[in-house]
């Protein structure tokens, strides 16, 4: 230590000087700065601590979700009212997609006899569907020949939506040429 006190000693005149004007006003500046960073530190603190909070919030209501998602699927195969709600959903959407094509005939796009004969093919289709009909009158609890119906549904409802896309493209095509043609 006795290198340390011979260097303050020789420079203790570089020690004592005052400080320049204004020096405390300038410290006391940066200090306040520092002190609202810090406050905005703080603030930034909560919203982290707030968004970690809703995230698990959220993280918790999607487990609670799954778990109930997971037991639901095993009450459809008891509840024979989801064929019910099945053939209702598809029955409107095929009904709906029926009317769309008649409206697109209506507009020039296809035939009116065109038209009748997608119904007259769906109506053959409906056909095959009695015989599911009756197979599940008889065996109301096996569960192929529900999801075979609803796998008609989806047929029949695929069918009439790529009918109606087609005739949809044809009238875009229609619109860019300006040209009445028929399919």
């Amino acid at each position: 230590m006795d290198i340390w006190d011979k260097i303050v000693s020789e420079q203790r005149s570089d020690f004592e000087e005052e400080p320049k004007d204004g020096h405390f006003d300038r410290f006391e500046t940066k200090l306040s700065q520092i002190k609202r960073r810090e406050k905005g530190l703080q603030f930034t603190f909560f919203l982290k601590a707030a968004a970690v909070l809703i995230i698990i919030l959220i993280s918790a209501d999607l487990v609670v979700h799954l778990r109930k998602s997971e037991v639901q699927p095993k009450e459809a195969m008891v509840i024979k009212s989801d064929l019910g709600e099945a053939t209702f959903y598809y029955t409107g959407k095929i009904n709906t997609g029926i009317r769309d094509l008649e409206r697109l005939a209506s507009e020039g796009i296809g035939s009116k006899k065109e038209i009748i004969q997608i119904k007259h093919e769906l109506s053959e289709m409906d056909s095959l569907f009695v015989n599911l009909q009756q197979e599940y009158k008889a065996n109301p609890n096996d569960e192929r020949i529900i999801n075979a119906m609803i796998e008609y549904y989806q047929s029949k409802l695929d069918i009439v939506n790529t009918i109606k896309t087609d005739l949809e493209n044809v009238k875009k095509l229609k619109n860019k040429k300006h040209e009445n043609t028929e399919i």
